[in-house]
C-alpha cells in the first residue's frame, strides 16, 4: 500500500513499485524467451545437427543500449525524489526541532524550551526539520510511515525533514543496533491538528486532557525518558542499581566513599551520572540529563522513585 502520510513518501513508494514493476517484467520476459528457445530449438535426436550459430552485432547492441537506458531512468527518478527527501522546501518556513539519541530512549527539545522523552509532537501540514545528535552510540531514527531515516551520530548533527499531512500517531523506532535494549528504543509522534497544537504549545497538553500529578507524571518520565532500560524496579541488576527500595538506601561509592539516597543524591545523579559511580558498576553509561529535565520534572521523578517499594 502506498503511504499517504507525507507528499515525500508517497513518491518514494512510487519509485520502488517501478523498479520492482520493471525488474517483474524483465525477469518474466527474458525467461519466457529462454523457454521458448528451449522449446522451439532443442535436439531431438541424434542425428540432429548442432546450429552454427554466429554473433550479432545488432542484437549485441540493442540489449546493451536498452538496459543502460533503463538504468538512467532509474537512476534520474530516485536522485529527484532522494532530493526532495533530503532538502526541506527553500521559499516555506521550517519548524526545527531538536533530537538527542541515547540508550535506550529519544528526547525531543521544542524551540519554546519544551522537552518531551520518546514522543514527537508536531503540528499537521508543517514542515519539520529534525536536528539530532547522539550522547553515546550510533542510533538511527526512523519513522516507517513518513519514509525516512537518518542515523544519529555522537559528535556530529545530522537532519531529516517530512510534512505530516494527517493527524494521527506514528511509529518511531531505532534500525542501528545499539546495545542490550536496542528493540526497546520506541517512540511515537503524535501528528497535531491546529486547535490540538495551539493548546499544546500554551499549555503542554491536548484539548480535554488533564494535568498529571507529580507522582504520575514522574512515572511517566522514568518511563519515557528510558530509565526503566537501565535501572529495573523490581530489584534486578541491569546496567544502573535497581530503584527498588532505593530511597533511603546506603552503599558505597566506586572510590570507596559512602553514600545515601536521598533527593539531592539522585538529583544529582540525573544531571551528573558520571560524577557518582556506584560500586560494582561501570562507568560512562548513563548521559546526562541536565538540560532535558527541568527541576520540576526532576523533583516529580524523585517522587515517584520513593514509592518504589517492595511489598
Amino acid at each position: 500500500m502506498i503511504s499517504d502520510a507525507t507528499e515525500v513518501a508517497a513518491r518514494v513508494d512510487m519509485v520502488q513499485i517501478f523498479i520492482f514493476g520493471m525488474m517483474a517484467f524483465w525477469f518474466i520476459a527474458c525467461n519466457a524467451v529462454l523457454v521458448y528457445f528451449m522449446l522451439r530449438y532443442r535436439r531431438k535426436g541424434p542425428d540432429d545437427k548442432v546450429a552454427n550459430i554466429k554473433g550479432n552485432h545488432t542484437l549485441e547492441i540493442v540489449w546493451t543500449v536498452i538496459p543502460c537506458i533503463l538504468v538512467l531512468i532509474i537512476f534520474y527518478y530516485g536522485v529527484v525524489v532522494w532530493k526532495d527527501l533530503r532538502v526541506p522546501p527553500k521559499d516555506e518556513p521550517v519548524y526545527e526541532i531538536g533530537v538527542t539519541g541515547q540508550k535506550w530512549s529519544w528526547s525531543f527539545k521544542y524551540p519554546n524550551g519544551a522537552t518531551t522523552g520518546n514522543e514527537l509532537i508536531v503540528p499537521q501540514g508543517t514542515n519539520i526539520k529534525l536536528n539530532m545528535i547522539s550522547s553515546d552510540v550510533i542510533h538511527s531514527f526512523f519513522i516507517p510511515e513518513f519514509r525516512v531515516k537518518e542515523d544519529v551520530i555522537p559528535s556530529m548533527y545530522t537532519y531529516l525533514w517530512f510534512n505530516a499531512k494527517h493527524a494521527g500517531e506514528y511509529n518511531i523506532f531505532c534500525t542501528e543496533y545499539c546495545g542490550k535494549d536496542h528493540s526497546h528504543m520506541l517512540g511515537k509522534v503524535r501528528v497535531l491538528d491546529a486547535d490540538n497544537w495551539e493548546n499544546w504549545e500554551k499549555t503542554g497538553l491536548m484539548l480535554g486532557e488533564e494535568r498529571l500529578t507529580p507522582l504520575e507524571n514522574g512515572e511517566k518520565l522514568f518511563a519515557d525518558r528510558g530509565c526503566k532500560g537501565c535501572h529495573s524496579v523490581d530489584g534486578a541488576k541491569l546496567v544502573g542499581p535497581t530503584m527498588l527500595d532505593a530511597f533511603g538506601r546506603s552503599a558505597t561509592f566506586a572510590s570507596g566513599e559512602a553514600y545515601t539516597v536521598d533527593d539531592n543524591y539522585i538529583a544529582n545523579s540525573i544531571k551528573y551520572p558520571n560524577n557518582q559511580i556506584v560500586a560494582g558498576y561501570p562507568a560512562n553509561q548513563m548521559p546526562s540529563f541536565d538540560g532535558q529535565l527541568s527541576d520540576s520534572e526532576i523533583s516529580d521523578i524523585i517522587t515517584y522513585i520513593k514509592t518504589i517499594k517492595s511489598e
